[in-house]
């Protein structure tokens, strides 16, 4: 995909982001089943910052998740190939544990929006 073709899906796919928020939710479900706890989003677009080059930033945390990171990595991909999301997409997805999230919130504070 040439590079303004790939900028211009980037750009619809940051449009629609609350029906593609809501894919990643369901996915997340399907994925982690009872072992997701909460899913947030949180950055340049809850703050209403958010530019044509953002990413939308989605905190997935996990009860509990495999300490490799290729195991991490793995379930992040599925979560996104269960979504439907293509491969050029502006979602950062943060995959973390419950011990790791408290580091996140108390640098987002209360900026981020609990989606689950």
């Amino acid at each position: 995909m040439r590079t303004l073709e790939a900028a211009w899906e980037r750009a619809k796919l940051l449009r629609s982001w609350q029906d593609w928020t809501s894919k990643i939710v369901r996915a997340s479900n399907k994925i982690l089943g009872d072992n997701l706890f909460n899913i947030y989003i949180f950055g340049s677009l809850v703050r209403n910052e958010a530019l044509a080059g953002s990413d939308i930033d989605i905190l997935i945390v996990a009860k509990e998740l495999p300490n490799s990171l290729i195991e991490r990595v793995k379930i992040k991909m599925d979560i996104l190939e269960e979504a439907g999301l293509p491969l050029v997409h502006p979602f950062e997805i943060h995959l973390v544990n419950e011990d790791e999230a408290e580091i996140y919130l108390i640098h987002i504070k209360d900026e981020f929006i609990k989606i689950q």
